[in-house]
């Protein structure tokens, strides 16, 4: 029933609770802006300039930061790659381990610090149709394992898409298809479960160059990414997504005068999955 009451509350919320990881950041004046990760794939961190909402360029990673990131003591100086502008590091996430970023531009000094948490394994991953009256709505179902259900623990999920279709850009492919964030607050005792809601089957039917980017078309690859996040990270991509509508910028987690983040996290990726509309099954209630 609460599969069912969520599917309802949010159908008509379809084309906005998903958005996009494309920061629009609000200001007057351009700030820095500074992206980081450590995860157990490696460590990126970008930095730049931040945009105004009506800008259509996206900003470009800036040489010349110094930038080291401190585990247990130990000292990791990030390379910058004049390729796609970001500094990297082989460094590689542990669970537990607490790290601290520095980073130095401009004669600024912007510090942050970000904990790594249990990482969470994917139990499955499908496609449901929801059915809702006369229509249809693509469900993607995940469902994971709460890495410690005596703590409150927080996720983010993104779902990426390629596809041959002509409709399908590079430019779309290259953004996330349906990204968010989420805790483990109303899920069964040690698992978590997500219900992604796509496309109406109508739109896909009817197939309007302005539905494009949120239509799935046959045959497309689908891949999934489930981060396991700290509360910082939550909060800062909590209040980006509230606060898009509203001319506020995200809660920054790093000192020194900077939009952006900052975040140790685990990730975990489901199987890929073949996109074939006709196998895909009509959703039963559960008996």
């Amino acid at each position: 029933m609460k599969k069912l009451t969520s599917i309802i509350t949010l159908l008509f919320l379809l084309a906005s609770c998903e958005k996009e990881i494309d920061i629009h950041y609000h200001e007057i004046a351009p700030m820095v802006v500074i992206e980081g990760q450590v995860t157990n794939e490696g460590t990126e961190v970008s930095v730049r300039r931040s945009r105004s909402v009506t800008d259509s360029v996206q900003g470009v990673s800036l040489p010349g930061a110094t930038i080291f990131i401190f585990d247990n003591g130990v000292e990791h100086r990030l390379a910058y790659d004049p390729k796609d502008g970001c500094y990297r590091s082989s460094l590689t996430g542990v669970e537990g381990h607490n790290y601290r970023m520095t980073v130095d531009f401009e004669g600024i000094r912007y510090e942050a610090t970000s904990t790594m948490p249990a990482p969470t394994a994917i139990l499955s991953s499908k496609f449901y149709w929801f059915n809702i009256l006369d229509e249809r709505l693509l469900v993607y179902e995940l469902w994971a394992t709460d890495p410690d259900p005596e703590q409150r623990n927080y996720f983010q999920y993104r779902v990426d898409r390629h596809s041959s279709n002509p409709h399908v850009t590079p430019k779309m492919q290259g953004r996330p298809y349906r990204w968010n964030v989420f805790d483990d607050r109303g899920n069964p005792p040690d698992r978590i479960y997500r219900d992604i809601h796509c496309m109406m089957e109508q739109t896909a039917l009817e197939d309007k160059e302005e539905d494009w980017e949120r239509i799935l078309y046959d045959g497309d690859t689908i891949t999934l990414k489930l981060q396991t996040i700290d509360h910082t990270a939550y909060e800062y991509f909590r209040t980006l997504i509230s606060g898009q509508g509203e001319g506020a910028n995200p809660v920054s987690n790093i000192s020194g005068g900077c939009l952006g983040y900052f975040m140790a996290s685990s990730i975990t990726h489901a199987d890929t999955l073949i996109l074939h509309l006709d196998e895909v099954m009509d959703y039963e209630m559960p008996k």
